[in-house]
């Protein structure tokens, strides 16, 4: 049988973003990207992980380097939005269409609406919930568990800025934006030694005051920050 072009749910001209910035904190993600949907774990090969002169993440062109993130689903109203929050039209970032290694989420989480995702406590605790009721059902079925992961290469819009691409330290509003997507992308299968070796350089872990919500700190509603 022909294996089918598309994921099971997934549409068939579906636009990727590929977050590897402060928008890995979902409740971010859904402030600026309403209609988005969580599709799953990303890898951009051949880049590394900045903070650029401007105090604000970016990826540059390294071989044998990568840049993991998180992969959304997006419409044509929420890449406007990202286009203006990014910056585009002032230069601070342009986007580009990269190929981008794709993990998709197990099956609790994939393609839920990141809106859905926020208004269960974040990603940790919408999967936990979700998978609960996921394994309930197919035990009532009688299916059997499956623990098989999809991978596939995608084309996703990444946020890049090419002129401004020299190792700088962040902005102090923008730490506790890194970690807060840090802890979320974390819950989601980012690796520790990914964060320590290659942004703990650039970014130092903050204690609990570091995140503070962004009511608190009134972050996200700033233009040009990734």
């Amino acid at each position: 049988m022909k294996s089918p072009t598309t994921p099971p749910g997934e549409a068939p001209n579906a636009k990727y973003y590929f977050a590897y910035g402060s928008n890995l904190h979902m409740e971010q993600m859904h402030r600026r990207c309403p209609n988005s949907k969580y599709v799953g774990f990303g890898r951009l090969p051949n880049f590394r992980w900045q903070i650029n002169e401007r105090g604000f993440a970016n990826v540059v062109a390294a071989a044998g380097h990568w840049v993991d993130g998180l992969v959304y689903e997006i419409d044509d109203g929420d890449e406007y939005k990202l286009d203006i929050s990014e910056g585009v039209s002032k230069g601070a970032y342009e986007k580009m269409l990269m190929p981008v290694v794709v993990r998709m989420a197990c099956c609790s989480l994939y393609r839920r609406p990141v809106s859905w995702v926020v208004a269960r406590g974040g990603p940790s605790e919408a999967r936990n919930k979700a998978q609960h009721v996921h394994w309930k059902n197919r035990a009532a079925a009688g299916a059997a568990a499956s623990t098989s992961v999809m991978r596939r290469t995608s084309n996703a819009l990444v946020y890049i800025s090419l002129d401004h691409v020299q190792d700088s330290g962040p902005r102090d509003e923008y730490v506790g934006r890194i970690n807060r997507g840090l802890k979320d992308a974390v819950s989601l299968g980012m690796e520790e030694d990914y964060i320590r070796n290659c942004i703990r350089p650039f970014v130092p872990e903050l204690g609990s005051r570091g995140l503070m919500s962004s009511a608190e700190t009134g972050a996200g509603d700033h233009v040009n920050l990734i």
